[in-house]
């Protein structure tokens, strides 16, 4: 029956008397004693059956008022009764026939999301109603303000939070004109006050008719299923008359994390296979979690906000709810970020140059399929039943959703923020306060008033999260080439490695081409990317150092790269020398050279190679080097003849030195059996005519001269007034020693010569002596 308009006198009488009979019952059944009733006025036995089947009821219906914990049933499969919220009349007498019960005893949301509740019921009599709030708050004492009474079928009803209460509501509030409700709000003493929402604004406050000021603020509100008959007290306190089942729906205040995920994920236009790209798994899959972006690459925004939910969802055209892991259309976040709501999202380019436009991100402006809104999938979300999250999809190609053109090197901030004002509240723009308010009207609409998060209060200022991401060309970069960019590839291993800003769900390959043989021999490998860095394998076991091949990469099918690849033995030093052979243990006489020290050096790389081939004897006491360039595989021998070791005779190290390779050896020097060494300070020639220091006869010269005047001739003679030395002229026979003034000459020459170089000898000493000294 239509109650929105003139309440039914005849209804209106018959609820009265049953409320009548209530308030009799309560007070013959009030106090802490039963009043003695006399013999004579006993009751019939018939009377005291009826009493008893009304009692009966009384026990086992559900009580208005009583909150049910479902949580902990007893053994025997019932819940117990946790506390009594009553407030006016409760029950009557005769109980009606309606039953249901809720899944929790409590629904937990946040305010500005959408809630489900899920229910059942039955009422053979008529419809069942959902009353939502009409509570009193413990702790303050005051009621929650709103009332709405939504006619419910089905087995759930979901709430949008940022609806309840307005024009756009979702459910089927008794507050609207097109639906039907048989309501019934009565006083203390059982009077009518009212038979609909909006008659019912003045008692209570807001309700689902009008009068809200703001959307539904964070609260405790009572749930309860009831047949669509109310008590309302002096304070403003909705209780049903009767009521199925009971139970709490607190909404808590939004949040917004200060993080901002990031990552990038292939253009789906160059992928080898489909992506879904409405596929948050599928995205993650084909991506890479990282700031910098491959130009032409999407680019994936995270954010992580409550409150935002149902604003979102009446946008999305789909006012109940959105599903978590599916995408909703992108033109849902155009509208809400265009709608007053306090919610804002900027992209915008922070290192243009002196004369460049700045890049900003414009969604109004982008193609749908330059974007796209994902919600987090269900087993990331703590509240399944309402989102907390989503990723913005952005395409950073040409033509995309930004002003201008994101190229290599742009630099990008990103904040996204729920905006608020200290000592100002959201407000809706319903200035009679009689009807229903439209959601996204604020006061200050149109003007230079700042938008307001509908949720923040006087003392909140906006919360924010920001992040950053960077735009780079799409590379490969080589770890081992040459400064004219040929790629080198040790022998051993034969593989390539290096970094790319690909992305691995691009299938890319290489092809290497050896033409030195009798026919070209082809290759073929993939690159394996992985955390941005790839390697390419492939078989050289047949490949010497100095093979050159042809190399080209292609992405796909398209060609990306041409170079050429030398394979080398060693990629730290391409063009290595060794010193692939040399003595070991060498033997010379004193005075000889140093050619019996032969090297051969050999190139081990892949190219040309030059370097130094020293030789160094006893910590540089002899040295020797040679200038080498060599081809790749060529070796060529070396030896040290022009380098003389000027060294006693003894046992001496040396080692030879070229390009980083060492090699060690010993040096043998022998003394010379041709020379003799004559020590100073010999002693006299003993008497029979020996020789001084017992030398050999034939084997050297022992001058002991005196000073004189003269010189010696070339047979040992001296002339008148010369001076003598002593010699072992070629016979053997000493030489004549003439006196002189006594004097002798305390220096001794060691000669290191044979008999045979005697006669220099002398005429050396005579020299000496022209010059007016000894040496």
């Amino acid at each position: 029956m239509e109650r929105n308009s003139q309440p039914d006198p005849q209804a209106s009488d018959s609820k009265s008397s049953q409320s009548n009979e209530l308030s009799s019952l309560e007070s013959a059944t009030s106090g802490s004693t039963w009043l003695p009733i006399p013999k004579a006025q006993s009751l019939s036995v018939g009377c005291i059956l009826i009493l008893l089947s009304c009692l009966i009821v009384i026990t086992v219906s559900p009580v208005a008022g009583i909150n049910v914990d479902r949580s902990s049933p007893d053994d025997s499969g019932s819940y117990t009764l946790d506390s009594v919220v009553t407030s006016g009349v409760t029950d009557s007498p005769s109980q009606p026939s309606i039953t249901g019960e809720f899944t929790k005893s409590s629904y937990t949301g946040v305010a500005g999301d959408p809630i489900e509740i899920v229910h059942g019921y039955d009422n053979p009599d008529g419809p069942a109603y959902l009353l939502v709030g009409g509570n009193q708050i413990s702790n303050t004492g005051q009621t929650v303000g709103f009332v709405d009474v939504i006619k419910i079928t089905g087995t759930s009803t979901t709430i949008n939070t940022r609806l309840i209460g307005t024009e756009k509501t979702n459910v089927k509030s008794c507050g609207l004109d097109e639906v039907s409700c048989d309501l019934e709000f009565r006083d203390a003493n059982g009077d009518l006050v009212a038979d609909s929402l909006s008659n019912l604004t003045g008692s209570s406050g807001a309700t689902g008719a009008g009068g809200l000021v703001r959307p539904l603020v964070p609260q405790r509100y009572r749930l309860a299923i009831t047949d669509g008959t109310f008590t309302i007290d002096n304070s403003g306190v909705v209780t049903p008359t009767a009521a199925a089942d009971q139970a709490d729906l607190i909404l808590r205040k939004p949040k917004l994390s200060d993080n901002v995920e990031v990552f990038t994920s292939v253009d789906p236009r160059i992928a080898t296979e489909d992506i879904d790209t409405e596929s948050l798994n599928s995205l993650r899959k084909n991506g890479f979690e990282r700031t910098a972006v491959t130009e032409g690459n999407h680019v994936v925004l995270g954010f992580e906000s409550t409150g935002i939910w149902g604003a979102l969802s009446y946008f999305a055209a789909d006012a109940d709810s959105i599903e978590a892991g599916k995408a909703v259309d992108a033109q849902a976040l155009v509208d809400l970020l265009a709608a007053e709501e306090g919610v804002s999202l900027q992209v915008q380019q922070t290192n243009p140059s002196g004369n460049e436009p700045r890049s900003e991100l414009d969604l109004s402006q982008a193609d749908p399929d330059d974007l796209t809104v994902i919600l987090a999938d269900e087993g990331e979300l703590d509240t399944p039943s309402a989102p907390n999250q989503f990723y913005l999809v952005l395409d950073t190609g040409d033509d995309g959703p930004f002003t201008h053109n994101p190229e290599p090197g742009d630099k990008f901030s990103v904040r996204f923020a729920l905006e608020g004002s200290e000592g100002v509240r959201y407000r809706f723009n319903n200035t009679d306060q009689t009807s229903l308010p439209d959601p996204f009207s604020p006061v200050g609409s149109g003007s230079e008033h700042p938008e307001l998060f509908p949720y923040w209060g006087v003392s909140d200022t906006g919360t924010h999260a920001e992040a950053s991401f960077s735009i780079r060309e799409r590379f490969v970069r080589y770890d081992r080439v040459t400064d004219e960019g040929e790629i080198l590839v040790e022998a051993e291993n034969g593989r390539i490695t290096g970094t790319t800003s690909l992305l691995p769900a691009v299938e890319t390959s290489v092809t290497l081409v050896n033409d030195a043989g009798s026919t070209p021999n082809r290759k073929e490998s993939q690159l394996d990317i992985s955390d941005g860095e790839f390697s390419i394998k492939f078989g050289t076991d047949e490949l010497t150092p100095g093979t050159r091949l042809n190399y080209n990469l292609y992405q796909g099918s398209t060609h990306r790269d041409s170079r050429t690849v030398v394979i080398v033995s060693d990629s730290d030093n391409p063009d290595r020398l060794t010193i692939s052979d040399a003595s070991q243990n060498v033997t010379i006489t004193e005075g000889e050279n140093l050619s019996a020290i032969n090297v051969v050096a050999q190139n081990v790389g892949g190219f040309t190679g030059e370097g130094e081939l020293r030789l160094t004897v006893e910590n540089s006491t002899v040295t020797g080097s040679w200038g080498v360039r060599l081809d790749p595989s060529e070796s060529r021998s070396f030896d040290f003849g022009t380098t003389t070791a000027d060294l006693e005779p003894g046992t001496y190290p040396f080692n030879l030195r070229l390009d980083g390779d060492v090699h060690n050896g010993t040096l043998v020097v022998e003394s010379d059996p041709a020379t003799t060494t004559i020590d100073e300070d010999e002693p006299e020639s003993p008497p029979g005519g020996g020789t001084a220091g017992g030398g050999s006869e034939g084997n050297g010269t022992a001058d002991n001269s005196k000073s004189n005047d003269g010189t010696a001739d070339d047979n040992g003679d001296s002339s008148d007034d010369e001076s003598t030395t002593n010699r072992i002229d070629g016979d053997g026979a000493p030489s004549e020693e003439p006196a002189d003034d006594g004097s002798r000459s305390s220096g001794l020459i060691p000669l290191p010569f044979g008999t045979r170089e005697a006669l220099g000898g002398t005429i050396m000493v005579g020299a000496v002596y022209l010059l007016g000294h000894w040496v």
